[in-house]
C-alpha cells in the first residue's frame, strides 16, 4: 500500500537526477547530501545521525527526530518501514522538530458534503446552497482554516444552522505534505546509502 501517493510523485519529481555525497561518517556520526548537480540547492537534502538522532534538513522540509532505546535511527527506519514503504504514523512519534500536521481541505470538504447530504431531506435543497455558497463559490474558499471557519459562518438556508464543529468532534488535520516528504527523503535517502555500503570496492591497479 503506498500513503498519499502524489506526494510520492512529487517527491520523485523533485529528486529526479540527485545524487549522493558523504559530507562525513565517523560512526553513528554521519553527514549526507542528496543534490541534483545541475541544480544546486533546489530540493537538496541532507541527513545527519547521531546516537539516537537524526536530522533531515534541505531546501524544505526540515524534522528532528530521536528515539532511546534505539541508537541508530537509520535502523529504526529501515526495520519500520512497511513492506519499503514509509510509515508515517509510527514515525510521527518520533519528531522532535517539524510541521507533522497541517489543515486538509480535503478532509474538511468531505465532511461538509456528508453533513448536508444526511439533513437534505429535512431541508431541502441543502446539498446545492452548500456548493453554491461554499464548495464552489467565488467568495469563500476553504483553503485554509479561518477561511473555512468563515464560509462555516457565513452560510445560509432557511432555518439550517451549519456549525463548524470543535476540534474534539472532528479533526481536519492530516500529514503535512513537508512531513510525509521528509519520509519519502529519508526513506529514499537510506536505501542510496545502503546500496553504496553494498557496492563490491574498486582496487585502482
Amino acid at each position: 500500500m503506498s500513503y498519499y501517493p502524489e506526494i510520492a510523485a512529487r517527491f520523485a519529481r523533485d529528486t529526479d537526477g540527485h545524487q549522493m555525497t558523504v559530507l562525513h561518517e565517523d560512526g553513528l556520526y554521519r553527514h549526507v547530501r542528496f543534490e541534483n548537480p545541475r541544480h544546486g540547492a533546489i530540493y537538496r537534502f541532507d541527513l545527519i545521525t547521531w546516537p539516537h538522532g537524526l536530522l533531515i534538513r534541505g531546501d524544505g522540509p526540515n524534522f528532528v527526530f530521536s528515539l532511546y532505546p534505539t541508537v541508530d535511527l537509520l535502523d529504526m527506519f529501515r526495520r519500520t518501514a512497511t513492506l519499503g514503504e514509509i510509515n508515517p504514523g509510527y514515525w510521527q512519534e518520533k519528531v522532535l522538530a517539524g510541521k507533522v500536521e497541517d489543515w486538509s481541505e480535503e478532509k474538511f470538504r468531505a465532511w461538509l458534503v456528508q453533513e448536508a447530504a444526511k439533513d437534505e431531506a429535512r431541508y431541502p435543497g441543502l446539498v446545492e446552497a452548500v456548493g453554491r455558497q461554499i464548495l464552489f463559490s467565488d467568495e469563500h474558499n476553504t483553503e485554509y482554516r479561518g477561511a473555512a471557519e468563515y464560509a462555516v459562518a457565513s452560510f445560509a438556508h432557511r432555518d439550517y444552522r451549519l456549525r463548524f464543529p470543535d476540534r474534539w468532534e472532528e479533526s481536519f488535520e492530516d500529514y503535512s505534505w513537508e512531513f510525509l516528504w521528509a519520509c519519502h527523503a529519508i526513506r529514499w535517502g537510506i536505501a542510496q546509502y545502503d546500496a553504496a555500503k553494498a557496492a563490491p570496492k574498486t582496487v585502482a591497479s
